[in-house]
């Protein structure tokens, strides 16, 4: 069982959301290790530089590998509850917005994990914004 906090964040079904939230996460976890939801080995260290593809909507990203470790043998602990986070992409729709939900489930909304989110939120309305724009160019 994860339990943690639960975030849900509404982008535009054109935005590659998986791509977005790993080079953020990339960005503040440098050793992160993905992990797809449906795969039950234990997941090895990722390659620098390289961003992996999810074979499903759901996946788990990890701190580093001791941290996938950690929740592989152990499921959540106090301590490694704020080093792992679990995305289900778009589980929600509104099509009357073009829209597809995002959650993000992460331990405790405090100190790192907090700056986290909102770095993924920023990245999330920054790639929905410079999208927009492309579209207006190309619609004058």
């Amino acid at each position: 069982m994860i339990g943690g906090t639960d975030l849900v964040f509404w982008i535009r079904d054109d935005v590659p959301a998986a791509d977005v939230i790993l080079r953020t996460v990339r960005r503040k976890w440098p050793d992160y290790v993905f992990q797809d939801a449906d795969d039950p080995s234990m997941p090895s260290k990722s390659a620098r530089g390289w961003l992996p593809r999810p074979s499903g909507r759901e996946f788990f990203i990890y701190y580093d590998l001791a941290a996938a470790r950690s929740w592989h043998e152990d499921g959540a602990t106090s301590e490694n509850l704020n080093t792992m986070i679990y995305v289900v992409l778009g589980n929600r729709t509104r099509p009357a917005a073009n829209l597809r939900s995002i959650t993000i489930v992460c331990g405790e909304l405090s100190g790192e994990m907090r700056a986290l989110m909102d770095e993924i939120q920023m990245s999330i309305m920054d790639i929905t914004r410079s999208m927009r724009g492309l579209m207006e160019k190309d619609a004058a």
